[in-house]
């Protein structure tokens, strides 16, 4: 385990012991428990809460999302272009409820 920070973007990622990644990968995913500026913790209580996500926000969402789906495991690792492309798309909290939903359904749990 590394306790060195890692930046993605204006997100900082501290890995923790209370946030294992379960499978082998080059490089895995940062969950969002492990950014420390808060800026992502707060977007994802507004996210959880179906509230109106500012661009900001979305923004950061973004962010995290696109790391995560490009780092995850993925039983159908063919289907990471087209979730990648939707996360451009992403302006709404039903948009990124989509996305989850979807993501579920490849097995991939990024909340």
């Amino acid at each position: 385990m590394s306790n060195e920070p890692e930046h993605i973007g204006a997100l900082i990622f501290v890995e923790s012991p209370d946030y294992p990644y379960p499978f082998t990968v080059a490089q895995p995913p940062r969950f969002w428990m492990e950014e420390t500026t808060g800026a992502l913790g707060a977007a994802i209580e507004v996210y959880m809460r179906g509230e109106r996500l500012d661009t900001a926000q979305i923004e950061l969402l973004k962010l995290y999302l696109r790391q995560y789906l490009e780092r995850a495991m993925m039983a159908a690792p063919t289907d990471r272009p087209r979730f990648l492309g939707r996360i451009a798309r992403l302006r709404t909290v039903a948009d990124v409820e989509r996305l989850a939903d979807s993501l579920s359904e490849a097995g991939v749990e990024p909340f």
